[in-house]
């Protein structure tokens, strides 16, 4: 696992030198302006009383349709290119003969995807110590330090999910297509199915809660950090990483 920290290094490097990054960034620089615009709103609006459940600050991220739609399209299209460019350029063959394995060939990509993946989320951060500082608006950080946890394991899952499909293609297209459509049925089709199952109290709709990604998310922004949905993020990261490292041992041996 030496190389690790190389290649890396390589990763990143290779993101800044197209526009697609700086391109990615200035997006969710306005996305988050305009969320925290709807925030500091939310919360000037003296004349209403909110609940635990319907307080802006507890909503910032978590119910933001902008938010979520940008990240279903950022995440295919920083993953679409980590193994599928490789192949398309040839530099994969060239990368499995030096003396790096399959695994820290994956592992490096993977944590170079999550790196530029939190990158996305600062802006989203960087907005609310002026709102507690200059603003004097006096929040509790615990369910935004709940959030920031749960969104971390979220991404991190949603990277190893692109790389996967990344692995299997060498048209980046393709790749970020498919990465799109089965985190499109993660955010947002388990939920409505949890909708339809509970509404026909039908037995298998807590199973579908469980997995349903914005009703996770909306509870880590109550402050409720579920362990089992960070183990369930982890666990998935950790089961696709494997077959993305499978995928590469069957090409060297093919």
């Amino acid at each position: 696992m030496r190389h690790i920290p190389t290649l890396v290094r390589r990763e990143l490097g290779a993101y800044f030198l197209s526009p697609m990054a700086f391109l990615i960034l200035l997006a969710f620089q306005v996305i988050a302006w305009f969320n925290f615009w709807e925030l500091v709103d939310g919360l000037n609006r003296r004349q209403q009383s909110f609940s635990s459940l319907r307080d802006p600050l507890n909503n910032y991220l978590s119910q933001s349709i902008p938010f979520w739609i940008a990240l279903l399209v950022a995440v295919p299209a920083l993953t679409m290119r980590l193994l599928a460019e490789e192949k398309r350029s040839g530099t994969i063959e060239t990368l499995l003969t030096v003396p790096v394995t399959e695994t820290e060939i994956v592992v490096s990509k993977w944590l170079a995807g999550v790196a530029m993946y939190v990158v996305l989320l600062l802006p989203f951060a960087i907005y609310l110590p002026f709102l507690y500082y200059q603003a004097k608006f006096y929040f509790d950080p615990g369910p935004l330090l709940c959030l920031s946890i749960g969104l971390t394991t979220l991404g991190m899952m949603f990277v190893a999910i692109g790389l996967f499909f990344s692995s299997l293609t060498r048209n980046q297209i393709i790749a970020a297509i498919w990465t799109f459509a089965i985190l499109f049925l993660l955010v947002f089709m388990t939920l409505l199915l949890y909708f339809y199952a509970a509404g026909q109290r039908l037995e298998w709709a807590e199973g579908i809660r469980f997995v349903a990604v914005l009703l996770q998310v909306q509870s880590f922004g109550l402050g409720r950090l579920d362990l089992r949905y960070v183990a369930l993020h982890l666990s998935v990261s950790v089961f696709m990483i494997y077959l993305t490292v499978k995928v590469l041992e069957f090409r060297r041996l093919g």
